[in-house]
């Protein structure tokens, strides 16, 4: 008896500190653990300049038969980019039977510098346009905007459910350009973040994504950053595709 109730006593004595080193092993991994996420976070800092401009429009106007639509720009300014002929990117909320128009402008032109009709169906989520794809390429200095048009009536555009954005090409800075020689392109994203460079940021977390779509990190990087420029829909659709 004496000797099952030694052993019993061990045993709750053992149990005990591996209780207690697990707990005080758990106190100590937590914060590292919530450190390691907060490093994963892209954050993506406006461009002092403050150019004007930014996101317009969107919305179904009540409908909730037609799906909303979001070009992936700041709110409140013009998203600045380093690329000749960046990519951009707009969301859509759901599958759409209507046609999309897209329509780049700049002031130096009347006519736009693109003007294209995707034809429907048209699937939910987030979509690109390559500008190279259609031989376009941006001048440093010159104030752009873009729009993509969900055509609810062909004979009265007025009809139109529209969001618009704004953008700028500007010259890649020196220090930025030494740092991104030998960053790879998840640190890239992070560097074009810091340095207020809206689109090539989306660019290359988008792309991150579409090479490893599985990657629940990268999404969640793209999701809190549109979520920073009030993209809440386009966020809560990354989130759900984790």
């Amino acid at each position: 008896m004496r000797d099952s109730a030694r052993g019993h006593r061990k045993v709750r004595i053992g149990l005990m500190l591996a209780y207690l080193v697990g707990s005080v092993c758990g106190g100590h991994l937590l914060p590292q653990n919530a450190a390691a996420q907060l490093a994963d976070i892209v954050t993506y800092k406006p461009p002092q300049r403050g150019a004007p401009g930014g996101r317009e429009g969107a919305g179904t106007r009540g409908l909730k038969t037609l799906p909303t639509l979001a070009v992936l720009t700041p709110k409140d300014h013009t998203g600045l980019t380093v690329q000749e002929q960046p990519v951009l990117y707009w969301y859509l909320s759901q599958e759409t039977q209507h046609p999309v128009d897209i329509i780049l402008t700049d002031r130096q032109n009347v006519k736009p510098l693109l003007e294209m009709r995707l034809p429907p169906p048209l699937q939910p989520g987030i979509q690109l346009v390559r500008l190279a794809d259609y031989n376009i390429r941006l001048a440093p200095g010159v104030a752009y905007k873009w729009s993509v048009s969900l055509v609810t009536d062909p004979t009265q555009h007025s009809r139109d459910i529209v969001t618009a954005g704004t953008m700028e090409r500007i010259d890649l800075p020196d220090e930025l350009r030494n740092q991104l020689v030998q960053a790879d392109k998840r640190t890239s994203a992070r560097l074009y973040a810091t340095a207020g460079l809206w689109y090539d940021t989306i660019a290359t977390l988008s792309e991150l994504i579409d090479a490893v779509p599985q990657d629940a990190l990268l999404r969640q990087q793209r999701a809190t950053l549109l979520d920073q420029e009030g993209l809440t829909e386009a966020a809560a659709y990354d989130r759900q595709r984790q």
